[in-house]
């Protein structure tokens, strides 16, 4: 058996110590002032001190769809260190980020090289699919999918070869990790887990690995078997089409279903680019030289990744709705999470493929590029508001949460300082009502009220976007008040056609009682 003797594992580790170097541009801007403004909002920071098998503060309980409990398993020892539950949430993140650049490359390095695998680490953090993922979705859960995945295929490429106990041991809690952090995701890794097992390392332990893990972890996941929720958007609206993969930016019509408008979905310059190079490499220069594993490596990261990005597309919604793997994700372009670490095996690979762009030049070179092509998702968008550890209140279907309401009277006048953050945007124009109400009961009285757009009438609510904040300031003339009896007050949000209210914390009521500080 030939091998290409290039890129035979050395002392070398110029690749490790890029990937721990360079990876600092990534999460460094997770420790910015002010937490970065995401579609998902503040959710996963209400969410760390819930002590919930599966997250319930804005967002439907749910066993497939849902943030499972080792999502804030990440955040709890820096809450217990005394840091808020912000804090906590920051560093799971940058965790996210370290774990899965590091685990690329002991997953890489064994058959392919310190050089190949560095680059390959460095390409899986910097994909706009992973930057996306933690500065503009914002989902701690599907950030945490990204870190668990290769650590699961570094433990079953060791387990397989080196017969280490500390590597199926590794492979098993990567792989339960993945299916208490987000079990929908989890079934299809899987799958994915499973085939590379069999297709690529083609040794009965790490079958055996997957196997048992992914049911013990099914095991443990059946006291909340019966928790589930219907789905929150339409599935078959949210898939990708070619040119959202491929544009440099992104824009879809207002008109166009769903909210992925804001989210990139670009492959990357690194990945297309450094993949058909490799691909080009492969066919002309190093086909030959080899060795049969490293084949079946790069074979499967190449089909892989192409079979997991066409079922993005929307050809492939009639497979999902027969199979019914709809109903483990929220979006289909989740699947895209799954293709990332094939995606960055395949770009990572040129360094192998092309052997001459492995010197010391040419390979920061390679380095360089792909830092400066991802330059453009490392600018988040801060907020200046601090994330309370919970909301004041939920309004409608997980729409908007209420970050605070503070209310004042003064000389005649009463009012409301309220600051709403945007989960969903509204289906229709809704406007506010604050009212002030004296009384108790059937004798409540309406002393004063206000029925406005709640932004303005220049940005009415439909085209609020996810995890926009507003702050508005609300004020009534309560001096018509009865004197000497203390007054409370409503305040919601209601069609203004229809005369329906937004539900506050799923039903408890259709609106806040707020009273004077």
């Amino acid at each position: 058996m030939s091998v290409n003797t290039r890129v035979t594992p050395t002392a070398s580790r110029l690749g490790l110590g890029a990937l721990l170097l360079v990876g600092i541009f990534v999460w460094a801007p997770a420790l910015y002032p002010g937490f970065w403004q995401t579609l998902q909002g503040f959710v996963p920071i209400f969410n760390v001190g819930q002590p919930a098998a599966i997250a319930a503060i804005g967002v439907a309980p749910d066993l497939w769809r849902g943030t499972g409990s080792a999502t804030n398993l990440m955040t709890q020892p820096w809450v217990i260190l005394g840091f808020d539950q912000t804090a906590g949430v920051r560093f799971a993140f940058i965790l996210a980020f370290v774990i899965g650049g590091c685990a690329m490359y002991a997953w890489l390095r064994p058959s392919l090289g310190d050089r190949a695998a560095g680059l390959a680490g460095l390409v899986y953090m910097l994909q706009p699919i992973f930057l996306s993922t933690v500065y503009v979705d914002g989902s701690l859960a599907d950030a945490l999918v990204l870190a668990w995945l290769p650590l699961a295929l570094a433990g079953l490429a060791a387990s397989a070869r080196h017969r280490s106990v500390e590597g199926a041991a590794v492979a098993v809690i990567a792989n339960m990790a993945l299916w208490r952090t987000q079990a929908g995701l989890a079934v299809l890794a899987a799958v994915l887990l499973l085939a590379y097992a069999i297709l690529v390392e083609r040794h009965w332990v790490p079958v055996l690995v997957v196997i048992t893990a992914s049911g013990a972890a099914l095991i443990t996941l059946l006291p909340v078997w019966s928790i589930a929720a219907p789905p929150p958007v339409v599935f078959a609206e949210h898939f990708v089409t070619a040119a959202q993969l491929f544009a440099v930016r992104w824009a879809v019509a207002p008109s166009t279903p769903g909210w992925q408008d804001r989210y990139p979905f670009q492959l990357g310059f690194a990945v297309l680019g450094f993949s058909a190079l490799a691909l080009w490499g492969w066919a002309v220069v190093t086909r030959r030289t080899l060795a049969a594993l490293q084949v079946r490596l790069l074979a499967f990261a190449f089909i892989g990744s192409l079979l997991l990005v066409l079922l993005a597309l929307g050809w492939s919604a009639p497979l999902w709705q027969i199979s019914g793997a709809e109903r483990l994700l929220t979006y289909p372009w989740q699947i895209l999470l799954l293709a990332a670490p094939l995606l960055a095996a395949a770009a990572g690979s040129l360094p192998v493929l092309l052997p001459d762009l492995a010197s010391p030049p040419y390979w920061t070179m390679l380095v360089t590029l792909t830092v400066l092509a991802s330059y453009p998702y490392l600018a988040p968008a801060y907020t200046t508001v601090q994330p309370p550890a919970k909301p004041v209140a939920m309004l409608g279907t997980n729409q908007l949460a209420v970050l605070a309401a503070d209310l004042t009277e003064a000389d005649g006048r009463a009012a409301l300082d309220v600051t709403w953050q945007v989960l969903q945007p509204l289906a229709s124009d809704d406007n506010v009502f604050f009212q002030a109400i004296a009384g108790q009961g059937s004798s409540e009285q309406v002393v004063a009220q206000l029925d406005t757009q709640p932004a303005g009438a220049d940005r009415p609510p439909t085209t609020w976007q996810g995890g926009e904040i507003f702050t508005q300031r609300y004020t009534l003339d309560i001096t018509q008040a009865p004197p000497g009896e203390p007054l409370h007050y409503y305040f919601g949000f209601y069609d203004w056609r229809s005369g329906e209210r937004l539900l506050v914390d799923g039903g408890i009521d259709d609106k806040l009682v707020l009273h004077a500080d």
